[in-house]
């Protein structure tokens, strides 16, 4: 929504305080007004690199090996989670996205 400028590796959780301000100190207007679609080939891009991510950790966890590339697995899931819904992948509800690997 452009408020971020890069999303980085699912290492860790994000800046709570950032992103909390970010939605409470604007109004909804004001939320829609300043945010920004990035352009679709970048989200899908971004779906594609969390799909990546999240195979990863999912098969380290599988084989009894460490997460690889200091990956944050929650965080991992809950990103992969966000931007299946994001992309429409299965035309899922919110409570129903999957995140399959």
């Amino acid at each position: 929504m452009g408020f971020v400028a890069q999303l980085g590796k699912p290492a860790q959780i994000c800046d709570v305080e950032f992103a909390a301000g970010t939605v409470t100190e604007r109004t909804t207007s004001q939320f829609i007004e300043d945010s920004k679609l990035r352009p679709i080939a970048d989200i899908l891009d971004q779906a594609d690199l969390i799909y990546r991510y999240h195979w990863a950790v999912r098969d380290a966890r599988i084989e009894g090996l460490q997460v690889p590339a200091a990956l944050n697995p929650d965080v991992t899931d809950e990103r992969h989670h966000a931007l299946n819904w994001l992309i429409g992948c299965g035309e899922q509800a919110w409570d129903d996205v999957s995140t399959d690997t």
